[in-house]
């Protein structure tokens, strides 16, 4: 029996939410404490100016969850 596109779309969509989820778990398995000690490198880079907390937060997270996700 030949695949159909809808098919082949639902499987894709398959595959790249079971991607996700192995994505969500790594992230949720990245220690607090490694996430604010990258953060604060990240602060200490750009010369400890404050007002970018939030943007060296979220650049540790990604930075780090890029890590995990290359390692598997």
């Amino acid at each position: 029996m030949a695949t159909t596109t809808t098919d082949s779309r639902a499987g894709q969509r398959g595959r790249r939410q079971a991607d996700q989820m192995q994505i969500d778990a790594k992230a949720r398995a990245i220690p607090i404490e490694q996430i604010a000690q990258r953060a604060y490198e990240l602060f200490m880079e750009r010369g400890g100016a404050h007002g970018h907390d939030v943007d060296d937060w979220l650049a540790a997270e990604h930075e780090l969850l890029r890590t995990r996700v290359s390692e598997s």
